[in-house]
């Protein structure tokens, strides 16, 4: 059921009191049976403070987040893009707290102890791509960034989101994007945070008739680093593409979930996650695909690929299709493999050394998901990849 109109002060007390309820998910979840929570906590976090002074940057098109608080927002200056305190606007801080799922510990935590949330409205064909860039820091500092993205009906808009940051706190970061009918959103990620911070991130997004949802991540860092991305169809005509490349190494966890409700006919929807583990990292795939009675000639689709670069190293995959509708297209797959030893013997026989070898066996293996990246979002996610790969 709806609520009415809330708050930001009233959906933060009512989270609190959720996650004081409720805490952290342990093993017996099954969302979280393979993420195992325990280092964060046994932290002691404090929540950020808000920053006493701000950052200021000339890039027109960048809003600097510091510990989850955004910095710079009356530089903004693109045409058809309004910022506000998520507090100030009472409608979309009453979306957000529909959108929630109840309880959600993530959620609940973000937003009892965010400060206040980033109201941003899209309208019109924006050009430029926005560029959030969340910077974080501090041993034992929780950041919880919450924003909210409305984008207006017939709207297209590109959005580079990057988290960084070092020392060991908490990210959990909540981000809600409504796209409204024949709206495009083109949403890349890439998660760069230092080996010792620890990341748990909710996306939420709603889809309504026709529009159209592109989401692309790297997730590189962190000792612990999930994303979990629910997006809800509820109108006819909508597609959502999700595409992932998770990379760990060392003693990393890297957990990516996906929720995609289909609950309106005539709906697509497609996953490509690839990942590669090194060393003793750790990852988990969990995507369900719901189809509901109503939701008449859906094609949902999902792929998992991993490539394990080491004996020790340990992936698991959990697809899960639930539907009721009888026509639909709906499939899901996943492997799991080793660098093939032939081919690594091929290029060596050419006179490639074996790190090279090795390096462009990585490379090909992510072929399938950056062909379906566009312009500018190839460039910047496969420096991210890039960047991992050199320093095996």
């Amino acid at each position: 059921m709806p609520h009415e109109s809330m708050s930001f002060d009233h959906l933060s007390a009512a989270a609190a009191k959720r996650h004081e309820q409720n805490g952290w998910p342990g093993s017996r979840d099954e969302a979280w049976r393979f993420t195992n929570l325990n280092e964060i906590k046994a932290l002691s976090l404090t929540p950020a403070k808000r920053p006493d002074s701000h950052a200021f940057s000339e890039d027109k098109n960048l809003i600097h987040f510091i510990n989850g608080v955004a910095q710079n927002t009356d530089n903004i200056s693109i045409n058809g893009v309004r910022i506000a305190p998520l507090n100030a606007d009472s409608e979309l801080t009453t979306a957000l707290a529909d959108a929630v799922p109840h309880p959600h510990s993530v959620a609940d935590f973000a937003l009892a102890h965010a400060h206040d949330g980033m109201a941003m409205t899209v309208s019109g064909q924006v050009d430029t791509p926005l560029m959030f860039r969340f910077a974080y820091e501090g041993d034992g500092i929780s950041s919880h960034p919450v924003v909210v993205v409305d984008i207006k009906p017939g709207s297209s808009v590109t959005i580079l989101e990057e988290h960084l940051g070092s020392g060991a706190g908490l990210s959990a970061p909540l981000m809600l994007y409504r796209l409204g009918e024949g709206a495009h959103l083109h949403h890349a990620r890439r998660l760069v945070e230092d080996e010792s911070r620890y990341h748990l991130g909710l996306n939420l997004v709603q889809l309504n008739a026709k529009a159209c949802y592109h989401g692309d991540m790297v997730m590189s860092g962190g000792a612990i680093s999930r994303s979990e991305t629910q997006v809800r169809i509820s109108a006819p005509d909508a597609e959502a593409y999700l595409n992932a490349v998770y990379l760990g190494r060392h003693d990393q966890m890297r957990d990516v979930t996906s929720r995609i409700d289909h609950d309106a006919p005539d709906g697509q929807s497609f996953q490509r996650i690839h990942g590669i583990l090194d060393d003793r990292a750790k990852a988990v795939f969990q995507g369900k695909v719901k189809v509901a009675r109503y939701a008449q000639k859906t094609d949902g689709n999902q792929m998992s690929r991993t490539l394990i670069l080491s004996r020790q190293a340990e992936a698991n995959t959990k697809p899960e299709l639930e539907i009721y509708a009888d026509d639909v297209t709906c499939s899901h797959g996943a492997t799991i493999g080793e660098i093939d030893a032939d081919q690594l013997f091929y290029l060596k026989s050419r006179g490639i050394s074996d790190e090279d070898a090795r390096q462009l066996l990585i490379e090909a293996f992510l072929v399938d998901v950056i062909d379906e990246l566009g312009d500018p979002q190839r460039d910047w996610l496969m420096a991210a990849i890039q960047s991992w790969i050199k320093v095996r």
